[in-house]
């Protein structure tokens, strides 16, 4: 059993509910900064190409962005960061 600051042999501390908060609000903005506005960015700003052609490359920079998102969270919280 694990108490705030403390853990057991590999267990993680728990991290409170203000922390958990505040984590995870800084995760929603930097995951929407990333996705829906360096996609949005794409779509107003490539103009050299054609219309299909930017819509594919914002769809591809929308779901390499969550790929990586999704990685970075999962080996933060297996270092017990969030």
């Amino acid at each position: 059993m694990s108490t705030a600051g403390q853990h057991i042999d590999g267990e993680h501390p728990e991290i409170g509910w203000p922390r958990a908060i505040v984590t995870g609000i800084v995760i929603l903005v930097v995951g929407v900064g990333l996705t829906v506005v360096a996609a949005n960015e794409i779509i107003l700003r490539v103009t050299s190409i054609s219309r299909d052609s930017v819509a594919y490359l914002a769809s591809a920079v929308f779901l390499f962005f969550v790929v990586v998102l999704a990685f970075v969270l999962r080996r933060l919280q297996r270092r017990g960061l969030i």
